[in-house]
């Protein structure tokens, strides 16, 4: 039978909710360096793309399910669930395809241990010897549009946080209406290690959950 909304979020390992979130230090690099022993499921990947009901993208993987979309984060043409142009445009088609069926809601998710590892900055750099100027503005508006997509949702977008999420991972999650987090998850959003200005509108949106000083 279809996967009711509660079997969903049990698949991902979210059904204990903690009250803090500790760990938070280090670099993507470190975050990297420090997990080589926990690699990537990629069985795990194809089983999930091979469930009968999933639409098939080469980033994320889409589910019709009974009531509800899921969209789950399984990314071919970045690591660890970051997000480049093509990531992003594809998280946005199926959000738009949502937005005009008979979706009540949808479950937005990953496969693997990570969440999502924010922006794709090696995607990034390695354009940049083109033309610094043309890519930089091509990956602003790309940002941009991804972002706009989740403010302009109607229905509402409940996330499932089954492991890290870092940049614009975890800056996207104030734009969403419920976000459930199991124990190994965790939130970074190291800006100013990398010399990057705060993306996500969560120089809006954290200050206005968190209070000011935090």
């Amino acid at each position: 039978g279809t996967p009711t909304f509660m079997e969903a979020l049990a698949a991902n390992g979210t059904t204990n909710i903690p009250t803090s979130v500790t760990g938070v230090t280090g670099s993507k690099r470190r975050f990297i360096d420090d997990r080589r022993d926990q690699p990537f499921d990629k069985r795990l990947r194809f089983s999930v793309r091979q469930t009968e009901s999933a639409y098939r993208y080469r980033d994320i993987v889409v589910r019709k399910q009974d009531g509800f979309t899921h969209i789950l984060l399984s990314t071919k043409s970045s690591e660890n669930n970051s997000l480049n142009p093509e990531v992003m445009k594809e998280v946005q088609s199926a959000l738009n395809t949502a937005a005009a069926d008979d979706s009540k809601l949808v479950l937005f998710s990953a496969v693997g241990s990570i969440f999502c590892c924010g922006l794709d900055f090696i995607y990034f750099i390695r354009r940049l010897t083109d033309d610094r100027k043309k890519e930089s503005t091509k990956m602003a508006e790309a940002i941009r549009n991804f972002v706009n997509t989740f403010i302009q949702f109607k229905k509402p977008i409940i996330v499932a946080v089954n492991g890290p999420a870092i940049g614009l991972g975890a800056s996207i999650l104030p734009l969403c209406d419920v976000v459930w987090a199991n124990e190994k998850a965790w939130f970074q959003t190291p800006y100013t290690t990398f010399g990057q200005s705060p993306d996500g509108c969560s120089s809006l949106t954290f200050p206005r959950i968190m209070g000011l000083a935090s």
